[in-house]
């Protein structure tokens, strides 16, 4: 009877966890749009290091920490912006995730903020003065072409995700 139980517990906990999924999943729109999640990971130092990744073109290999320190849902605004060294993504964060990006860049200058997209790394930049305007400029490793799309696409996903989660809290 007992190892009964200790079977029974496991499969009913996956039960619960798919009838949610499908609840959940049933409650979220379908995109007319390519989906992209944004999170953005500190580069670690040796004695918090998570993984380990590597980025698309240049093959740079960074360590970072496990956890994003920011995700879709503190991005505002995303666009494409020309200078002298090529085509980079500019993200404009929510006015708390500003504060948090200043508090975390005054501690951590010399450090990259790698940026990941659907879960994969697209690049990095380093943190070179405290990040106090609530705006990170970001080098990423996609062909131009492809940039003004994604940044459209950035925007949209994280519009969405955060007026769905607006409300699935009231």
């Amino acid at each position: 009877m007992r190892y009964l139980r200790l079977l029974l517990i496991p499969l009913l906990g996956l039960v619960v966890l798919g009838s949610a999924a499908g609840c959940m999943s049933s409650k979220t729109k379908k995109k007319n749009y390519p989906v992209a999640v944004v999170r953005f990971l500190l580069e670690a130092d040796a004695t918090n290091a998570g993984a380990m990744v590597r980025l698309p073109q240049s093959g740079v290999a960074i360590p970072v920490e496990a956890k994003a320190h920011f995700t879709e849902y503190d991005i505002e605004g995303c666009d494409v912006v020309d200078n002298e060294l090529g085509k980079s993504l500019v993200f404009k964060f929510t006015s708390a995730a500003s504060r948090d990006l200043f508090r975390l860049s005054v501690p951590n200058q010399g450090k990259r903020v790698v940026t990941t997209i659907n879960g994969q790394p697209v690049g990095a930049r380093r943190i070179d003065r405290p990040l106090a305007q609530g705006v990170l400029v970001t080098y990423v490793e996609i062909p131009d072409e492809e940039l003004e799309k994604l940044a459209r696409n950035i925007v949209r996903t994280s519009k969405d995700l955060r007026d769905e989660l607006e409300r699935s809290q009231k």
